[in-house]
């Protein structure tokens, strides 16, 4: 396995369409770095979920907005940053609320969606990089994945 840390960074536009690129860098990176296919299901779906509310929610859809994804991976560390050029949103609020949206909504579970498949979820908001979504994932089953291909 390497051990050395890499970085990817994707420039993409607002559109949905463009998010089979990011998922498909995320993979590929992944199996680089010896991740679980587990852990990069795991990263994938967060990721996605990410990139999908900055060009919905963060971007508006905007043609001339992008979406800036950093992917960094560094041992059995992985770490994506999403940037959208939106004007953010009260995210500590949105994270302390106590009561879960409804499962069966089909809004509303983002959040949920990328806590459940990460080991850390960051928000910041900067006036000159915008809104990051800052997700982590430890890959703790990438020695099994060794240890079952070795034997």
């Amino acid at each position: 396995m390497k051990d050395n840390s890499q970085e990817m960074i994707l420039s993409i536009p607002s559109d949905f369409k463009f998010l089979g690129a990011v998922d498909a860098a995320v993979q590929d990176l992944a199996r680089e770095f010896a991740f679980s296919e587990n852990s990069i299901n795991d990263v994938g779906t967060a990721l996605i979920e990410a990139c999908s509310n900055a060009i919905e929610h963060g971007n508006k859809f905007a043609a001339g907005k992008r979406v800036k994804v950093v992917l960094s991976f560094n041992g059995n560390s992985f770490t994506g940053r999403v940037y959208d050029q939106g004007q953010g949103f009260d995210f500590n609020n949105i994270l302390s609320q106590s009561e879960p949206p409804d499962p069966t909504s089909e809004r509303g579970r983002g959040l949920i969606i990328m806590k459940a498949f990460t080991d850390g979820l960051k928000f910041s908001y900067d006036d000159n990089q915008g809104l990051c979504v800052e997700l982590t994932k430890n890959s703790e089953d990438s020695g099994e994945k060794r240890a079952d291909a070795a034997g």
